[in-house]
């Protein structure tokens, strides 16, 4: 297993391949990291120039920002949309905000520079929103742990993946950090959540709004559009959890 860690966005991008060809292997680690520092510029709110920053000061327009500031903003409208604004990034202090959405969809589109290079077997894992491809050989998938949401050294979840992204949310490690859009307190729905699917920025976008609405989230996990994706949570008091995945 070949093995390269990128630090960005405050945190710790790890790829791993079974591919034997390092020198292929890091030719696309370089061109990923360099599209990972891209979208820092352009998406970080803690950075003055970028773009999503000068959109929160109102010195940007959406309609004069990139493309793919475009596209981050409509991809974050629909879901806004249709998780009843559970996920809502312009709910939040000093105005839209989408990096609830970003990191995992970025690691969802480096996969094409290790494609391009003929690597068809990768695992990218950006800060717990996990991108993976090809499963480790033909016959063995990927297997992805979900920690417990107390005991940082126990497994509560395992997923077996060949293709597809798992994103994780919850309160075990920064505290009640994510926000409730609608009330502007603490959300208190889960305490740890879970969504596999073909997409790693939606499941990370869904992710926090299991953590918003948890058993509430009936309302909306049923969408036609979250067809795909199966949702894992474990409920704000105990160690009840529920799972719901569409028949």
């Amino acid at each position: 297993m070949v093995h390269r860690n990128i630090e960005v966005w405050g945190t710790i991008v790890s790829i791993q391949t079974p591919n034997s060809n390092s020198e292929l292997f890091n030719r696309a680690c370089d061109a990923a990291q360099s599209y990972f520092l891209e979208v820092d510029e352009k998406f970080s709110t803690f950075k003055s120039g970028s773009e999503v920053s000068r959109i929160r000061r109102g010195d940007l327009k959406i309609e004069d920002a990139s493309s793919e500031v475009k596209l981050v903003w409509n991809k974050c409208l629909d879901l806004r949309n249709l998780t009843q604004r559970a996920f809502d990034p312009w709910a939040v202090e000093g105005g839209f905000d989408p990096s609830g959405f970003v990191k995992g969809w970025a690691a969802q589109e480096s996969l094409r520079f290790f494609v391009e290079k003929g690597i068809d077997q990768i695992q990218i894992n950006a800060g717990g929103d996990v991108v993976v491809r090809g499963g480790i050989d033909e016959s063995t998938p990927w297997k992805i742990g979900i920690r417990h949401p107390d005991f940082a050294d126990e497994i509560a979840k395992k997923y077996d993946l060949f293709d597809g992204a798992i994103a994780s949310s919850g309160i075990y490690e920064r505290g009640a950090h994510i926000i409730d859009p609608r009330v502007g307190v603490p959300a208190v729905g889960s305490r740890a959540a879970t969504v596999v699917g073909p997409d790693a920025g939606v499941a990370d976008a869904l992710a926090t709004a299991l953590i918003v609405d948890g058993r509430d989230s009936v309302n909306w996990i049923g969408n036609h559009e979250f067809q795909n994706y199966i949702f894992w949570a474990v409920d704000k008091d105990g160690d009840r959890t529920w799972s719901y995945a569409h028949p």
